[in-house]
C-alpha cells in the first residue's frame, strides 16, 4: 500500500512482455477470423496495429495466469443459424418479465424476435444501425488499448445494442438483451454502447444462453457512461450449455453523484471470464458489484474486477460468492484503486468461497492500491468447506444431506440473489440453479 503519493499513478495492465509463441497463435487467430467473418471495422488499421503491439495473454501475464486461453485458438466456422426460430429456443428467457427485448443469435440481430422501446427521450437500436446513421462515432476505448482480447472485439464486433436515455428520463421497463450461441465452432463478437443522461434511470438485463451442442467463442464488450445523478442497473446472467468460451468486458464510466449496480450470475458455462473496469470519474459516485458462481464438473469461471476511484467522496462495494463442485476452477481478482485526489473514499470488497469437493480449485487475489490518506478501505477473502456442524444439525432433524447442503447454499448466496433489482430475474436465476443442482427443496413454492 502506498499513501500520499504526489504524482498520479497509472492504472491498468503494465507493459507486458510479448511471448513469441503466444503472439504467433494470436495473430494466426486474427487471420483465421478475418477469413470467416465479413465485418471489417473502419478503424481496422488502428486496431490491427494494436493487436500486433499488445501482448497476447499467456500464463506469465499476471492478469491471465489462472485463465487458460488455448480454447480460443481452435478453428472456428461461420454461423449457419442466425434467428431464434431456427435455434429452437425461446426469445424471452425470463418468464413473466415485462421488458423490451433485443435478441442476437450467433452475433446477428434477430428483428422478428425483438421488441425495441419506442418512447420519448429514449433511443434503442442495433449498434450497426446507429453507426450507419451517424449516431455513434467509432472510437477506440481505453480497454481496447490495454487488453488484447478487447482489441480483438474492436476488430470484429459489428453488432450489438445502442441505448441512449436523455436527461431526467426514466425508462418505463427493463431492456433485455438475449445473446444466444447455437452450433459448433461459431465465433461471436458483440459490442453494446449505453449512454445515460443526467438524472436518468435505466435497467438492462444481459442474458446469455447456448445450446448443448454449442462451442466456439463469445467476446462481448459493453461500454457504459452514467451521467450525473443517473442510476443504472445491469443484471448479467450466464446460462450456457455446451463448450463455449465466453469472455465479457464491461467498461463503465460514472459522472458525479451517479449510481451503478451490476449483478453477475454464472449459472453454467464451460469457460467464463468476466472483466469489469469501473471508473468513478466524478465526486459522490456509488458503485455496487455483486456476483455468484457455482461451477460443476470441469467448468471454469473467472471474475476480474477493477474499481478506479478518481475523485473524492465516492463509495464502492463488492460481494462475490462462489461454490465449486467436481473438478471445477474459480478465479477472483478484485482490485480497488484509489487515486491521490480521491479523499473520503469508502471502498469495501468481499470474496467468499466454498469448495464443495476436494478436486475443486479456487484462486483468489483481492487487492487494494491506495494513494490517498483519508479513506476507509477494506477487503476480505475466505475459502472453506460446508459447515459440518450446520450439516449435522440439519441432518439430526431428519433432513437429507443433499437437502441440507441446498439449504446452506441458499443461505450463503441468498443475499446476493435478493439484491437483484428485478424480481422475475432473481426468481429465474434461483429456478435455473435449482434445476442444475437438483435442489428439490429449492423450488418456486419456497421462493415466493
Amino acid at each position: 500500500m502506498s499513501v500520499g503519493a504526489k504524482t498520479t499513478p497509472a492504472l491498468g495492465p503494465q507493459t507486458i512482455r510479448q511471448h513469441a509463441a503466444s503472439q504467433k497463435q494470436g495473430l494466426a487467430h486474427v487471420s483465421h477470423l478475418s477469413e470467416i467473418l465479413s465485418f471489417e471495422n473502419e478503424s481496422n488499421d488502428v486496431i490491427g496495429a494494436l493487436l500486433k503491439e499488445l501482448a497476447v495473454p499467456h500464463r506469465r501475464t499476471e492478469r491471465w495466469k489462472y485463465s487458460p486461453i488455448a480454447g480460443f485458438w481452435k478453428k472456428h466456422k461461420p454461423a449457419t443459424c442466425v434467428t431464434i426460430a431456427d435455434s429452437n429456443c425461446e426469445a424471452q428467457p425470463v418468464p413473466g418479465l415485462d421488458a423490451y427485448r433485443l435478441v442476437f443469435v450467433n452475433g446477428t440481430f434477430d428483428p422478428l424476435a425483438s421488441d425495441l422501446p419506442i418512447a420519448a427521450g429514449v433511443v434503442c437500436m442495433p449498434l450497426s444501425d446507429a453507426v450507419r446513421s451517424g449516431i455513434v462515432q467509432r472510437e477506440i476505448s481505453s480497454v481496447e488499448k490495454s487488453e488484447w482480447f478487447a482489441a480483438l472485439n474492436g476488430q470484429f464486433a459489428g453488432e450489438g445494442m445502442y441505448l441512449a436515455v436523455e436527461k431526467a428520463v426514466e425508462l418505463d421497463r427493463p431492456v433485455l438483451i438475449h445473446q444466444r450461441q447455437q452450433g459448433a465452432g461459431v465465433p461471436t463478437f458483440l459490442r453494446h454502447v449505453i449512454e445515460l443522461g443526467a438524472q436518468s434511470q435505466a435497467q438492462v438485463v444481459n442474458w446469455s444462453s447456448a445450446s448443448s451442442d454449442a462451442s466456439g467463442s463469445v467476446n462481448t464488450l459493453t461500454e457504459v457512461h452514467v451521467g450525473e445523478q443517473a442510476v443504472f442497473t445491469l443484471d448479467k446472467v450466464q446460462d450456457e450449455s455446451g463448450e463455449v468460451h465466453h469472455l465479457a468486458f464491461e467498461a463503465v464510466d460514472q459522472a458525479a453523484n451517479s449510481t451503478f449496480k451490476i449483478h453477475t450470475m454464472t449459472i453454467q458455462g464451460a469457460w467464463v471470464r468476466n472483466d469489469l473496469q469501473i471508473c468513478l470519474s466524478g465526486q459522490g459516485c456509488d458503485a455496487h458489484l455483486n456476483g455468484i458462481f457455482l461451477p460443476t464438473a470441469k467448468e471454469f469461471v473467472d471474475n476480474h474486477t477493477t474499481v478506479d476511484h478518481r475523485e473524492a467522496h465516492c463509495t464502492s462495494s463488492e460481494s462475490y460468492k462462489g461454490i465449486l463442485y467436481g473438478q471445477s476452477t474459480g478465479v477472483f481478482n478484485g482490485k480497488v484503486f484509489v487515486r491521490p485526489d480521491a479523499q473520503q473514499t469508502n471502498a469495501y470488497q468481499q470474496n467468499a468461497n466454498i469448495l464443495g469437493s476436494r478436486q475443486a480449485t479456487m484462486n483468489a487475489k483481492p487487492e487494494l492500491e491506495i494513494y490517498a490518506d483519508d479513506v476507509k478501505c477494506s477487503h476480505g477473502c475466505t475459502i472453506g468447506q460446508f459447515d459440518d456442524e450446520a450439516l449435522f444439525y440439519a441432518r439430526s432433524r431428519g433432513i437429507g444431506e443433499d437437502e441440507a447442503k441446498a439449504m446452506l447454499v441458499h443461505a450463503f448466496i441468498g443475499d446476493v440473489i435478493e439484491s437483484i433489482a428485478i424480481p422475475e430475474v432473481a426468481m429465474e436465476v434461483r429456478h435455473r440453479l435449482s434445476e442444475k443442482h437438483n435442489w428439490d427443496r429449492w423450488d418456486d413454492a419456497n421462493l415466493l
